[in-house]
């Protein structure tokens, strides 16, 4: 079976640097700025053990959504995998539905349905 384990949290937000200033200050996060995939600045984390990525979305998004990088508040779950091919069929075989398998030359990372409309991303490191 292949070795699942934590990878990052990535959320999203209308403002992501004010959102991260939060968990900085409140729970004392090192926080760098960064720009998102989209453009947009990206606050990355690290809280404890735990990496953390706050993207900046646009004002029209406003509510969960059926696949990533399309909502406001947590966008997905990130789990790093040894192995990307057998992670996909073990969770296939285990009934996962997959939004986005990976794409040639684009990196190693699928994002798969997890419940209540949070996007799963599998990472292979």
């Amino acid at each position: 079976m292949p070795d699942y384990r934590p990878h990052h949290i990535h959320l999203m937000s209308h403002d992501a640097m004010a959102a991260g200033a939060f968990y900085e200050t409140m729970f004392g996060a090192e926080l760098v700025a960064s720009k998102g995939a989209n453009g947009l600045p990206r606050a990355n984390m690290m809280l404890g053990d735990q990496f953390i990525l706050i993207s900046t979305v646009t004002g029209e998004v406003t509510q969960t959504a059926s696949g990533p990088h399309s909502c406001l508040g947590l966008d997905h779950i990130g789990i790093a995998v040894d192995d990307l091919p057998a992670a996909i069929a073990d969770l296939e075989a285990k009934g996962a539905e997959f939004h986005m398998k990976p794409r040639s030359g684009k990196g190693r990372i699928a994002f798969l349905k997890g419940p209540d409309s949070v996007s799963i991303e599998l990472v292979q490191i």
